[in-house]
């Protein structure tokens, strides 16, 4: 959904899939929509922003396909109370029934196809999600942010999800009127964004789990951001001590006590992370010249700490891009 507003409510009811695909245009671009019963069509769309976040509640006793050329950027929580959800993701297709509680990234499905039930949906963006994990964690995320693809209906996640749902369109009236100030806008999408990132499993959850209670104190925080940005440099201890401004004992203490590891070790892992991204994401460059852009100079060496870290060998990763 575009964001017209910081806060906007809209319900579209239609029976011909020509006149939805109008009617959806202005608020999520082109969009190709066919009925799961022939030429009939019977659907009622409830969407709701506020802060970024939007729902969505989709009612259809015909199913419905919706096919869109500028998906949503960002993360869908998926409840199917009733009936059953198809999703195209590349060249694979993914499928939950009743009951079912589905994590997707929005921008990488190609279609939805909906049978006949009923269904909520809540999608935060991508953009407020990375910003707060990189909040929570106190350093850049470098590596895409992966969801579980199926949650428990009784996980904390998947219930302040449907909280959330349940006030964004409680913040309406009947004809679609906001009655909620646009501050409290703000603080919704905050709780949405919470949902996902504490609420439901990824492949950050661990780390989330175990960082130290309250922020860390400011020298760390400073070797932080030094390292950050000179990673690519060759860089020691005693550098990111004296950025810093404290003594090497006293960096070190404050890794160990909140960030559960050393400086040095801090730092092979922002490179590997930085490898691993530019091997998904950057140029053509070979995997050796990536290595060495992230101070690996030994391949041999590099290749096995990367297994250790990301559980594949740096070709396999390179592969993923290429598939």
């Amino acid at each position: 959904m575009t964001e017209r507003a910081e806060i906007h409510a809209e319900t579209v009811i239609a029976s011909d899939a020509d006149e939805l695909s109008a009617r959806l245009r202005s608020i999520r671009g082109n969009v190709a929509v066919e009925s799961g019963r022939g030429d009939h069509l019977d659907v009622r769309l409830a969407s709701s922003l506020a802060g970024g976040a939007v729902t969505h509640q989709i009612q259809t006793t015909t199913g419905v396909r919706f096919r869109f050329d500028s998906p949503f950027d960002g993360y869908a929580l998926v409840l199917l109370h009733e009936g059953g959800l198809r999703a195209r993701i590349g060249q694979q297709e993914r499928a939950w029934s009743t009951g079912a509680c589905a994590v997707l990234e929005a921008t990488q499905v190609r279609q939805w196809q909906w049978q006949a039930g009923s269904y909520d949906i809540l999608l935060v963006g991508a953009n407020d999600i990375t910003q707060r994990l990189s909040t929570l964690l106190e350093t850049p995320v470098t590596r895409p942010l992966m969801f579980q693809a199926e949650v428990s209906p009784e996980s904390d996640g998947v219930r302040l999800g449907g909280a959330v749902m349940q006030l964004m369109q409680s913040c309406f009236g009947d004809d679609g009127s906001r009655v909620t100030a646009m501050a409290t806008a703000a603080s919704i999408r905050d709780v949405a964004v919470g949902a996902f990132l504490e609420g439901l499993p990824h492949n950050y959850s661990d780390r989330l789990l175990g960082r130290a209670p309250g922020p860390s104190p400011r020298h760390v925080r400073s070797a932080i951001e030094f390292i950050h940005a000179y990673a690519r440099d060759s860089i020691f201890v005693e550098d990111i001590a004296k950025a810093a401004g404290v003594s090497v004992r006293a960096l070190q203490v404050g890794f160990a006590t909140f960030k559960n590891t050393t400086p040095m070790a801090y730092l092979k892992r922002i490179r590997l992370e930085g490898v691993r991204n530019e091997l998904l994401h950057g140029d053509h460059a070979s995997i050796a010249e990536v290595a060495m852009r992230w101070g690996f100079k030994h391949l041999g060496t590099f290749a096995k700490v990367y297994r250790d870290a990301f559980g594949e060998l740096p070709s396999q990763t390179r592969r993923i891009t290429r598939r």
